[in-house]
């Protein structure tokens, strides 16, 4: 039976292996921000004290959390180290008092979720593309400010139903940010970064598509040529025209479940992108 415990830092680059041999675009950067959030949700499986699978939970305070970076060594898949990681998570999360925990499930892996309890909660799309040339220049559009905050932790709350606050401060350290201020009222926001496969954009948060589409350009500008991961909640639809705007196609179509208290909150109609499957 395998062995569950808190990942090392020193062992990141075991993640970073089993990213490469899944295909996923996580970087150095993206295993850093999760022992960041929280040093006791991110786990190594070990069977006879070799490493074999890697596991996350990340905790918005005890409203929301989110399990993710599930990965198993091909060399041990098949011995039910992936199902022991996916229970070690949501007893660590019950046992910090978290009412909903929520996870973005492949077709493939919906069927276990729903036997641990998982329900359906809506369609998250991973949407791709060429990073546009020629985008037109956002004057109202600027980088987040450190007076911006208390107003981003506010929208934010109202979308996501829970404080990230912690991850948004990290993303706006790791790459460009944006940010739309009308009347003294925010009105969007947005982070990008790197990534191994394509560079990713989101979370990005507007009250209407307007201003959505001028932060995305924005930080679409900021990135470097070539492609782009942009994941949508295809429930707002305008978030979803947005991105095929620009010719990004659905790569991949997953389904956010919930294990617990239900947080499908109203605030789905200003996500015009989603932070990543591992962070919600």
């Amino acid at each position: 039976m395998a062995e569950i415990r808190p990942m090392r830092a020193e062992e990141i680059p075991f993640g970073l292996e089993l990213c490469r041999i899944a295909g996923w675009n996580q970087l150095e950067a993206d295993w850093e921000r999760l022992l960041a959030l929280d040093p006791e949700g991110v786990f190594v499986a070990e069977e006879q004290g070799t490493r074999c699978g890697t596991a996350s939970a990340v905790r918005y305070g005890t409203r929301v959390a989110w399990i993710g970076m599930v990965l198993v060594h091909p060399d041990f898949r098949r011995r039910g180290i992936g199902s022991a990681l996916m229970g070690h998570c949501i007893r660590y999360l019950q046992q910090h008092g978290v009412e909903s925990i929520k996870l973005d499930a492949t077709d493939q892996g919906r069927p276990v979720y729903l036997k641990l309890g998982f329900r359906d909660e809506r369609p998250c799309y991973r949407m791709t593309g060429a990073r546009p040339d020629g985008l037109p220049s956002h004057h109202q559009a600027r980088p987040i400010a450190p007076g911006d905050w208390p107003k981003i932790a506010e929208m934010d709350r109202a979308a996501f139903d829970a404080d990230r606050l912690p991850l948004l401060r990290l993303l706006h350290r790791e790459g460009p940010s944006a940010v739309i201020e009308r009347g003294g009222e925010l009105q969007a926001y947005g982070f990008a970064r790197l990534g191994f496969n394509a560079s990713y954009l989101g979370p990005l948060v507007s009250r209407n598509p307007e201003d959505a589409r001028a932060v995305g350009e924005t930080l679409l500008a900021a990135l470097p040529a070539g492609s782009v991961y942009w994941d949508v909640l295809p429930d707002n639809a305008a978030s979803l025209a947005l991105v095929e705007s620009y010719g990004f196609q659905a790569i991949r179509r997953l389904t956010r479940m919930v294990l617990g208290a239900s947080r499908c909150s109203d605030g789905v109609a200003s996500l015009y992108g989603a932070a990543s499957f591992e962070l919600g």
